[in-house]
Parts: structure tokens; sequence; C-alpha cells
């Protein structure tokens, strides 16, 4: 099997199940996921080309296009890999992003320092004692 089926079948099972509200959205979703796949260090301008970018740009704008939808079906997909190994290490960060350079930005909050603009992020990293992501 080639690395190109290797991540047409990872985009596949893990948002293939994401709940858009409609089955184009999702087949956009698994789209978008394989092709960011394809470079996970990189940006989306980076990743992605022209017309690749606008339309993941008007993917991520579109109303029905939230958090929940894209992100539950890996989050089950993850949840059933945790329950395969005996132990699961759970790593945590938190990371506060200043986005005080960027007035125009809405919907910030405030950071640690009260009068930085920007928003905090606590992210998990579910993982096996050998470091094997899950």
């Amino acid at each position: 099997m080639s690395s190109t089926d290797d991540l047409d079948d990872w985009a596949s099972d893990e948002f293939s199940a994401a709940d858009l509200g409609d089955a184009r959205l999702t087949q956009r979703l698994v789209a978008l996921a394989r092709r960011l796949a394809q470079s996970p260090q990189c940006s989306f301008p980076q990743s992605l080309n022209g017309p690749e970018l606008k339309a993941a740009y008007r993917f991520f704008d579109n109303p029905q296009v939230d958090t929940d939808g894209v992100l539950g079906s890996h989050i089950l997909q993850t949840l059933g890999r945790m329950k395969q190994v005996p132990v699961v290490l759970a790593a945590q960060d938190t990371t506060e992003f200043n986005l005080a350079h960027l007035p125009a930005t809405e919907g910030l909050g405030y950071g640690t320092g009260n009068n930085l603009r920007g928003f905090m992020m606590h992210s998990l990293l579910a993982v096996t004692p050998d470091g094997l992501p899950l």
C-alpha cells in the first residue's frame, strides 16, 4: 500500500463520520484532511495551492462548519484507539496567543496580563507509554 493510500484511509477513517449537516461538506473535510496530511508541518498557505486555499477558507467560513462537527468524528476515533491499549498518557499544555498586533480582530478575550488581546488554548495529546500518538 502506498503512502497516498494510507493518507486516503486515514482521512476517511478519521473524518467520514463527521456530522456537518451536508454530505458534501463531510466529503470536503475528508479531502482537506487528506491534502493537509501530506505536509502536516506546514501552514494552510504553504500546504494548499491558490484554488485549494480559497476552497479551504470557504469551507471553514461556512456557518454549518463548526468545531464540534469537524472534531467529533476525530474524537470518537481517538477514544476508540485509547480503548485498545492498557495505558494512555495524556500530555497537556496551556498556551497563550497574544494577538494584540491585530486590533481589528473581533471576539478576542484578554490574556494573563489583562491588557493583551488573544486567547488561551489548552491542548491534550493522548499517547501510549512508548510515545505512539493516539
